[in-house]
């Protein structure tokens, strides 16, 4: 029985651990570098230039808010025909309408007037802006029309 007890013992002994690891270089080779790791990277083909392709861009739509004319801008004596008040219909900052470009597209005629958003008008909680007309004077039949304010 004696004889059993050695062969196992031995054989605990004899057998190494397996390792799977590399063995690891030193730090002064991973800092520097030597000749033969520098060698032995492959360099990087270039490809030729690939040539653009002519998309075109998609066109932009141009938002526009809806404004009601109210009237004339007016004193209690005096009526200015090529400036107009209106109200601004749509859910926007009235204010960031100033300096901006409206169109007037008159429903019975093919007519059509352009002008410039000049100034906010009354109280802020009001939404009113002032406009001006670029050429002559407005018509007495553009009050209650919609005017396109482009952004």
């Amino acid at each position: 029985m004696s004889e059993k007890k050695k062969t196992t013992a031995t054989k605990k002994a004899t057998t190494k651990p397996k390792t799977t690891s590399k063995p690891k270089a030193s730090s002064a080779t991973k800092k520097t570098g030597t000749a033969k790791t520098s060698a032995a990277k492959k360099p990087v083909a270039k490809k030729p230039a690939a040539t653009k392709k002519v998309t075109k861009k998609p066109s932009k739509k141009v938002a526009t808010i809806k404004a009601q004319i109210v009237s004339y801008r007016r004193s209690n004596r005096l009526q200015v025909t090529n400036q107009a008040i209106a109200l601004v219909l749509d859910d926007f900052n009235h204010k960031a309408l100033v300096g901006k470009k409206f169109t007037l597209n008159f429903k019975a005629s093919d007519a059509t007037a352009k002008g410039i958003v000049t100034a906010t008008h009354g109280q802020i909680k009001n939404k009113r802006v002032r406009l001006r007309f670029e050429k002559g004077g407005m018509a007495g039949a553009a009050i209650n029309q919609i005017v396109e304010i482009h952004i």
